[in-house]
């Protein structure tokens, strides 16, 4: 992708490309941002944040290894199933708050 886009890449930038995924990060927080004139900014901003929390949370039932996991094991796929449906309402209000 870097040879594409002319650039270095990011195993000879830095000291071994240690830095090149902040200075992503960075780049991605600075760019201008795109956002509906008539959008309720708050929520608009919170959704995608909402929805990346939940999709973390729902990896709390998977196990580390023999006998490391965060949740109960034995409603595992009850807690997957309620937490993967209130994810769907980021979709729902992300629409919403861009009117």
């Amino acid at each position: 992708m870097d040879f594409v886009q002319r650039r270095k890449g990011s195993d000879v930038v830095g000291s071994f490309g240690l830095l090149q995924p902040l200075e992503y990060g960075l780049k991605f927080i600075l760019k201008e941002p795109i956002s509906p004139s008539s959008a309720k900014f708050s929520l608009f901003i919170m959704t995608p944040v909402a929805t990346f929390m939940l999709s973390l949370v729902v990896r709390s039932i998977v196990p580390f290894g023999y006998g490391m996991v965060l949740s109960n094991p034995s409603i595992g796929l009850l807690y997957l199933f309620a937490i993967s449906s209130v994810d769907v309402y980021g979709n729902i209000i992300a629409g919403w708050s861009s009117n």
